[in-house]
Order: C-alpha cells, then structure tokens, then sequence
C-alpha cells in the first residue's frame, strides 16, 4: 500500500481515472450492503447478523424527514448545524423525485451526496501531494466500503481536507473559515485550528494567527446563531445528548469497566473523557511539535484525533473513517495504517452479532470477544499515534512534496 502507482496504469490522468474507478466500486458495494435491508423493517435483528444498519432509516422515520419536516422540527436532528441541513437537504431531494418518497430513496439521495463527498476528498488529496498509490489508502479502503453511507461524516472529512490544504498553501485566514464550517458539521475539524494557531505565533506571524482563530470561531458561531433563532429549544440537541449518553460497548471505557474499573455516570464520564483527551493532546503536541518544524506542526492532527476516539466513552463506527485520509498523508509507512484497518474490520465482525444480542435477538457473540477486538483496535492506534509523535516528518513512500500544487504558488496571508 505504499506504491507510487495502479498497476498497468502509466499515464497519471489515467492513474487518477482507476483510482476514482476503485472508490466508485467500493462506494457501489458499500451503499448495497446497507441498503438491501432497508425496505424489510428489519425484522428479527436483521440490521446486526446482516451487517446492514445505518441511520439512515431511523432517522427517516423518527425526526419527521418522512413527512418533510426540516432540521429543527418537532424532533430536531440530533446533529450540528451543518451535517444537519446537508441531511434535511437529502430529504428535500428525496420528496422532490417522481413518485412518493421512501426510506429507499432518502438512501439513494443522501448516498448521492456521499459519493460527491468522496470524490471531492481524493481530489483534496491529491492536491495535497498524494500519489495514486496512496490515494488508494482512501479509495480502497475497508472503512470506505463500511461506513460511507452508515451515517454522515464524510462531509466533516472534507471540510477538514480543505482547510488543511488552504493552510499548506498559506492562506491560513480561509483555513479558518473552512475548519470553523467544518467544526461546525462535526468537531473534529476543529482540531486543526490550534496547531495551524501555535504554529503560526512560533513563526512569529501573530496577526495570521489571530486571523486564523477568529475565522474560525467567527464561522462556527455564525452558523449556530440561525439555528438557535430558528429553534431555541432543539438547536443543542446533539450536545444535549451527546453529554447524556453513557458508556458504550465500542468504547475503552466499557473494556476498563468489564475488567473491575470505574463505572462513573454520564455528566461524569463526560468530564474524566474530555480530561483524558486534552492530557492525551497536549502530550501530542508537546513531544511531536519538538521534532517538526512549525509548518509541520499540522500533521499531529492525527495523533491529536486518535486521542479524541480513544478517550471518549463511545467509538461510533464511523470513527475509523476520519482517520483513514490523514493516515494516507502523514504515516511514514503502511504497517499500521494496516494494522488499524484490519483490526477495526474485526471489530465490526464481531460488533454487531454482539449488539443483537443485547437488543434480544437470539445468541450472538459474548462481550469477551468484542472486548479482545477492541483492545487490538486500540493498540494498533496508540501505534499510530506513537509512530506520528515519534518519528520526524520526511517524504512518506507515495506523497510528493507540496510547495506548489498543480503549478499553483503558495499564497501566504500577512
């Protein structure tokens, strides 16, 4: 997975035309495989032993989008402003297509959407330095295939990618206005904003650096603002729940918990995680940044999320899918990028024979073995983490060096 290239494939237009063939491929396969469940009701269990759950259809049924409701309606969307209009959109769609709208057609609407979110990821990818046989790390990746249409994260992806790529290219204040959008979808785009920020006042540039943080802060509040106007008691749905929720089965804490740990309440838990997460980021930063140049500083986004996921009481599935494109650009070899995916495949295997047991559907997998699953998946990240942190950037087999992109100079701001 290293290789500078597709096989057979010389000319780099042609490269890029197999490369956007693969994902189109995985992402057909993918959409059927959550798909060709949908219009059953799911009947004794069938979303977990058939590995077809997504929320798609929970969503379609229970916030009202079946019968046009918008993002803010009786029962908002549990989900930022932005990733919640990109999901009432789909559904405007889906009520605007010939003939009655349906969960189907909701899916096939939305996975429209997906599909156009992960061209436009390889395409940033690329303009990031990517050669073909790294985009393939993206394009043919498992998590792709498994959880591209499972829920909504690859537009957060995306808007991480962009501000990424503005900040190479120097115009850290759009870079900030993109990672503010970005947080604003979900948070970890948001993640971005105090590297690009520490990195600029240790170049001594405190102005771009106050450009930076406040396009950010400046966006992300600015799209809160309408959604609290517009529904005061429904706009923080996503954090009202979020902070509510307890431990899950996907997550470390519920491992430490098995095996005789604490087993503290939501508010609780909330607050020992978000503590975990910025000892963990601050350690991150504090060792990776002595070894990296200021400018490099961005690549310990990566280490800094697998902290978040590793840290917080639930590990949605779709975890896995944002650290799949920033592994392609910062890891200096395949092995435990690897070692995450198969490990993460794993987890999925056994996760869901284990979920239907819980919700009472016969006899599935018992906890010890997703606990073990788990455990594995965590070690191949705190490898990649450490294999970040550790080791100083270079030219990673397949990235080309980016001071100008496709003949296009670095622009700086002031």
């Amino acid at each position: 997975m290293t290789g500078g290239g597709v096989p057979g494939v010389r000319s780099p237009r042609a490269r890029g035309v197999a490369v956007a063939a693969v994902a189109l491929v995985v992402l057909a396969g993918g959409w059927w495989a959550r798909v060709r469940c949908l219009d059953g009701g799911w009947v004794g269990g069938e979303q977990y032993y058939g590995y077809c759950y997504s929320d798609v259809a929970p969503l379609w049924y229970r916030r009202g989008l079946d019968e046009g409701a918008g993002p803010y309606g009786a029962e908002p969307l549990e989900y930022p402003p932005v990733l919640a209009v990109r999901i009432w959109l789909a559904a405007v769609l889906a009520h605007a297509l010939p003939g009655t709208a349906t969960v189907v057609t909701f899916a096939a609407t939305n996975g429209l959407f997906v599909v156009l979110e992960v061209l436009a990821a390889l395409v940033l990818l690329r303009r990031l330095g990517l050669g073909p046989g790294r985009l393939l790390w993206w394009a043919a990746a498992p998590a792709l295939f498994l959880y591209a249409f499972y829920n909504w994260d690859t537009l957060p992806i995306v808007l991480l990618l962009g501000a990424l790529l503005l900040h190479r290219r120097g115009r850290n204040t759009a870079s900030g206005v993109v990672a503010g959008l970005g947080a604003a979808a979900k948070i970890f785009p948001g993640f971005l904003v105090p590297l690009v920020v520490l990195a600029l006042l240790a170049g001594r540039r405190p102005r771009a650096a106050l450009l930076h943080g406040g396009a950010a802060a400046g966006v992300f509040v600015a799209v809160h603002v309408p959604a609290y106007l517009l529904a005061p008691d429904g706009w923080d749905r996503f954090y009202e729940l979020s902070s509510r929720r307890g431990m899950h089965v996907d997550s470390l804490w519920f491992l430490l918990a098995r095996l005789g740990g604490p087993e503290p309440g939501p508010a609780a838990l909330s607050m020992l995680s978000l503590g975990v997460f910025a000892a963990g980021a601050v350690a991150v930063v504090v060792l990776g940044a002595r070894r990296r140049r200021p400018d490099e500083w961005w690549q310990l986004v990566l280490p800094v999320l697998v902290c978040f996921v590793l840290a917080n009481k639930v590990y949605s599935p779709q975890y896995t899918l944002w650290l799949v494109p920033l592994m392609a650009l910062v890891l200096r070899r395949a092995a435990p990028f690897v070692a995450v995916v198969l490990s993460d495949v794993l987890v999925h295997a056994v996760e869901f024979p284990h979920l239907a047991v819980r919700e009472g559907y016969g006899e599935g997998l018992p906890y010890p073995v997703l606990g073990a699953a788990v455990a594995l998946r965590a070690a191949a990240l705190v490898w990649v983490a450490v294999e970040v942190v550790r080791h100083p950037p270079g030219s990673p087999p397949g990235r080309q060096p980016v001071p100008e992109v496709e003949g296009v100079p670095v622009q700086r701001d002031p």
